[in-house]
């Protein structure tokens, strides 16, 4: 196999790749990035870790000798970065030797079969539908702090999607919060099934991926087609695609609380500047000591937050809208800030009814077309 590339185009095509790439594997083949012409000029390249990849269709300067091969996929791309040069010429021998060349500078990397990388799922569905990349971007981004890394239900480790007519809902939860994003957005059902409503969970390491792929440009599409285990996203040239948690979600809106008599209005980015402020006490890990909460002090037209560690203390003072009655409750700061990061408008609305309930955070006013829903538990606070 002899190929050509432009350095600059290689380089496009292989970074969205390498997310997928396994790195904590004894299987060689799935270390790797598999390299196939495709007739002319065309070629391939295909990642997969067993859960999730990526597959990539792109033109090269010149394929003069056609055939496929799995390279180190880190390695390769280290080379790659390293060399000069506008062009980069791949040549693998029979023996799968391969030298990867670019002006006067080469390297010698051993090569393994193509025929050996693992068998891809079939990158087609059904039924799916198609939304704008920034929309989907942003509303991922949303939720996906509250998907759990471990968790023995495996359906709190993904962020579940419920597509309803125009109607999108994203859910994530880890046990200790809840995320939930609604928008009412320019979605089109395609595949031959087509149904009024469904649903589907997907990773959370996979969507994390997903979203470096995504772009950030409103006109650009993706289609997101479901086979019966996996998801294919659709993204111009490049296919990413991921297993799905086949569980069904829990029953999120049992959780959700009910009327919650206390409530205070604060400007958003005031709020997340104390929270970030009082992070810097409460994230502080000190000879194994237990991460320090941040308390959240509601007391007439003023919230404060406060947090202390064997290192110091913070305290930040607010003024907010209030109403019902003035209380004291405790959350692990960082779950918290993340909420507020990833909250929008200029005001939030804090619900709450006890020390020891949950609190929610929602829009201080609603938009017409999209809304967003936090819930987080309170931690026990031994000072209170």
């Amino acid at each position: 196999m002899h190929i050509i590339f432009n350095k600059k185009v290689l380089l496009e095509n292989l970074t969205p790749a390498m997310g997928t790439v396994s790195t904590k594997n004894t299987i060689s083949t799935i270390e790797g990035v598999l390299i196939e012409t495709m007739g002319g000029t065309t070629v391939r390249l295909s990642t997969y870790d067993m859960n999730k990849g990526v597959r990539v269709t792109f033109e090269a300067l010149e394929v003069s000798e056609e055939g496929s091969c799995i390279l180190n996929a880190q390695r390769f791309m280290q080379i790659v970065k390293l060399l000069g040069g506008d062009e980069i010429t791949l040549h693998i021998d029979e023996k799968c030797n391969g030298t990867v060349t670019a002006g006067e500078s080469s390297f010698s990397m051993y090569a393994l079969r193509g025929e050996d990388f693992p068998t891809l799922p079939e990158l087609t569905g059904k039924r799916g539908f198609e939304v704008s990349s920034a929309l989907l971007k942003d509303k991922i981004a949303r939720v996906i702090h509250s998907v759990a890394d471990q968790d023995s239900r495996p359906m709190l480790c993904g962020v579940y999607f419920e597509i309803e007519g125009r109607d999108m809902k994203i859910v994530s939860c880890d046990g200790y919060s809840l995320s939930i994003c609604r928008v009412n957005c320019d979605i089109e059902d395609v595949g031959e099934e087509h149904a009024d409503r469904f649903s589907f969970i997907l990773p959370g390491s996979s969507l994390n991926e997903l979203t470096k792929i995504l772009s950030d440009r409103e006109q650009d599409k993706i289609r997101v087609m479901l086979a019966r285990k996996h998801a294919v996203i659709n993204i111009d040239r490049l296919i990413f695609f991921t297993r799905m948690i086949d569980s069904e979600y829990l029953d999120y809106h049992k959780i959700m609380p009910g009327e919650q008599p206390i409530s205070v209005k604060v400007e958003r980015e005031r709020f997340l500047a104390g929270l970030e402020r009082a992070n810097l006490i409460a994230d502080e890990k000190i000879q194994g000591s237990s991460k320090s909460h941040v308390k959240v002090i509601l007391q007439g037209d003023k919230v404060a937050l406060t947090s202390t560690s064997v290192n110091g203390r913070v305290y930040d003072e607010m003024l907010c809208e209030h109403t019902g009655d003035d209380v004291t409750i405790g959350f692990n700061c960082r779950y918290l800030l993340n909420h507020v990061r990833a909250a929008e408008g200029e005001y939030i609305r804090l619900g709450l009814k006890s020390p020891t309930q949950s609190m929610t955070i929602v829009p201080a006013e609603e938009k017409e077309n999209e809304s967003y829903f936090y819930m987080l538990l309170p931690v026990r606070m031994t000072d209170a």
